[in-house]
């Protein structure tokens, strides 16, 4: 099993840190990740997915890459 990267991301308004809880170790290869994140997803029904995310601190928005 490769070992997954821990990706740490930041707010680009306010700084904020949001990376969030660590995943248990066992489930961590299902996420692609160590840990979750506390980015708020917004979603579009027209769209069926994700189309920006949102900083649970400062409340700004940016698009999705």
């Amino acid at each position: 099993m490769r070992k997954l990267d821990d990706s740490k991301e930041y707010c680009s308004y306010c700084g904020a840190d949001l990376q969030g809880d660590q995943i248990p170790e066992e489930k961590q290869y299902h996420y692609g990740a160590t840990h979750f994140t506390r980015k708020i997803g917004i979603s579009s029904i027209e769209e069926d997915r994700i189309v920006k995310w949102q900083c649970p601190d400062c409340g700004r928005e940016w698009e999705r890459e």
